[in-house]
């Protein structure tokens, strides 16, 4: 089955506002402008989720987004830089995403993952962002 452009859109902005709300919804630990890991609304701490990192014992690309996501939704910028560099760029370009998939689909327009404009545009961040994780991996 070819999933076409409509399908793709609705379906990635699912998984990107399930990502934003779960950042939301996660509570930082630590001072104003520190998160020292990340807790449940009831205060539950959520133990580490990076599969590299409990194997390996190494950082992956990803490493820290989550907290780097949590800590940008809460307003510490500082903290959300420090986690993972590419996380307030991820963040702010999925709010974008999400935008833009409710503009086109209202308007009927052409789905955005049929436009080579965006797809070009995607497929960049992706790669800036994990350039960057590459590089705070090799750094750590």
């Amino acid at each position: 089955m070819i999933l076409r452009g409509r399908t793709l859109d609705v379906g990635f902005a699912a998984l990107a506002a399930a990502q934003l709300g779960a950042a939301a919804l996660l509570v930082p630990t630590g001072g104003n402008e520190t998160v020292g890991s990340l807790a449940l609304p009831d205060g539950s701490p959520l133990s580490g989720l990076c599969l590299s990192r409990a194997v390996f014992h190494v950082d992956c690309p990803m490493c820290g987004m989550t907290r780097s996501f949590v800590a940008f939704a809460h307003g510490h910028l500082r903290a959300a830089l420090d986690f993972h560099p590419a996380g307030p760029l991820l963040f702010i370009a999925m709010l974008v995403f999400l935008g833009a998939v409710v503009t086109v689909t209202v308007r009927r327009a052409q789905p955005l993952f049929e436009r080579r404009n965006f797809r070009f545009a995607f497929e960049t961040v992706v790669l800036v962002c994990l350039a960057m994780g590459i590089f705070k991996m090799v750094r750590s």
